[in-house]
């Protein structure tokens, strides 16, 4: 079974494919047009490069991003992204069966909107049973990317995939550039498929050992909901411990804290507030009906009539300009928004 996946990973088509998904929205980069110009004997020494052993990864380009915080991002050359995509294609529908169905950071039919939409469902189911003692468990790991250990990854890694050809690529791919015990660069495709398998333990953690049953993850931030205030704090100190002995990775002390439900969750950008609302009929009990509010940040509002202005005064292309501003309001439009895209776009914000 390993070899014919080794075998599709090879198979032309894959890699062909790896390279139209390698060069979405940078067909006008130098790089892809220079190996689009020899595009098939680029394709045929790749394919031979690593059926043979004998691929080596080329170097980083590093920078630096202070949007939504700073972040030190590491891009690998295109050459190599073709690789991640030759490589995530075939194992990421094999390995995505054994994660959790609330994670939704990376992976086929699920992403932010998806996982808002099961945190407001989650706000509601726990409200219901009692709204003055919902509360949340919100956790964030401490520097998640560059604390990963390689070591433990590439174990991992063992777990779900048994050909040593895979392993070996796998293993190349962990440790480029450096030979760092620790780290994965941020830009990768393959630093997002590698991340998911790491948490994969912790997400099992979670929900068959210590059975949180209100509990859903993206990436590194992930929420648990409990009507025990004392219950949500030693489910806390029983992650850290589990961070720290199997995984070394470590809660940030400032934002992994327990809270009422009832003040707001904030949550991939948005701000989701419930309310309890009593209706009564006559002849029928008091029945209570919960209802959430997804409010959008102030700080994606500032950041987006920012980028708009500064395109506007770039002399960028009106259509890219115009493409922008539909993503955003697409965007907007799965929480409450309506008055909000009113004031921005008349002008009235900011």
């Amino acid at each position: 079974m390993e070899n014919s996946v080794f075998s599709k990973i090879t198979e032309f088509k894959n890699i062909l494919l790896a390279a139209k998904l390698a060069q979405r929205r940078k067909r006008e980069h130098f790089s892809v047009c220079k190996f689009n110009f020899y595009l098939e004997n680029e394709l045929l020494k790749l394919k031979e490069e690593i059926m043979s052993g004998t691929y080596k990864p080329g170097s980083y380009h590093h920078f630096t991003i202070y949007e939504p915080k700073i972040r030190d991002i590491g891009v690998s050359p295109y050459r190599d992204r073709v690789v991640h995509h030759i490589l995530c294609n075939v194992l990421e529908p094999i390995v995505d069966r054994r994660f959790i169905y609330d994670s939704y950071a990376c992976r086929k039919n699920k992403g932010t909107h998806k996982a808002l939409d099961r945190c407001e469902k989650f706000i509601k189911r726990i409200c219901r049973l009692n709204f003055a003692s919902a509360y949340l468990l919100q956790c964030d790991i401490k520097k998640f990317f560059p604390s990963i250990d390689r070591d433990i990854m590439y174990k991992l890694c063992r777990k779900h995939i048994e050909d040593e050809n895979i392993l070996q690529l796998i293993k190349l791919i962990i440790n480029a550039n450096d030979n760092k015990q620790t780290g994965l660069p941020i830009g990768n495709l393959t630093s997002q498929f590698f991340a998911n398998i790491y948490l994969n333990e912790l997400d099992h953690h979670i929900k068959h050992n210590l059975r949180e049953k209100y509990y859903l993850r993206y990436m590194d931030d992930f929420l648990i909901f409990g009507n025990d205030k004392k219950h949500l704090w030693e489910v806390r100190e029983s992650i850290n411990k589990f961070l720290a002995e199997k995984l070394k990775l470590e809660l940030h002390p400032k934002k992994s804290t327990v809270y009422p439900v009832k003040c707001g969750v904030s949550f991939l950008g948005w701000r989701l507030l419930p309310g309890e609302v009593v209706i009564t009929r006559d002849e029928v009990p008091k029945q209570s009906h919960i209802t959430v509010s997804r409010r959008l940040k102030r700080k994606n509002i500032v950041n987006f009539v920012r980028r708009i202005r500064q395109k506007s005064q770039e002399d960028v292309p009106l259509a890219e300009i115009t493409n922008s501003i539909r993503c955003w309001v697409a965007h907007c439009e799965h929480g409450d928004t309506y008055n909000l895209r009113k004031k921005v776009f008349s002008g009235l914000y900011l």
